[in-house]
């Protein structure tokens, strides 16, 4: 069962929801609220304009006080990110140079 539904809120012709399954929480040297989530099904390759079809990213709220891990409204803004050069980090930590905002988005309980 997925954690919560990812949507597109800035894309002109956003994709149906995507399932996301949190992979675990990650930090950098500024917030340590990031989610390392798969997509369920991999966007593909054209919404974001990427060589390959996206299975993960890195999710990081977009609001003072908001948190993918203690949700308390639904939806969550959300900033999606994707690590620069490689799919999954090696660690729990990045920094924040070796990730790329691709969108604005919010993170939703159901598929609606």
């Amino acid at each position: 069962m997925p954690d919560f539904y990812l949507v597109s809120t800035e894309l002109r012709e956003p994709y149906d929801p995507r399932a996301c399954h949190i992979v675990r929480r990650l930090r950098s040297e500024l917030r340590d609220d990031l989610a390392l989530v798969e997509v369920v099904p991999p966007l593909p390759h054209h919404v974001y304009d990427t060589k390959e079809e996206l299975r993960w990213l890195v999710l990081a709220s977009r609001h003072q006080g908001a948190s993918v891990f203690s949700v308390s409204e639904w939806p969550v803004s959300v900033y999606i990110c994707r690590l620069k050069g490689k799919d999954k980090p090696e660690s729990d930590v990045v920094t924040s140079d070796d990730l790329t905002i691709l969108d604005w988005g919010e993170v939703r309980q159901g598929t609606a």
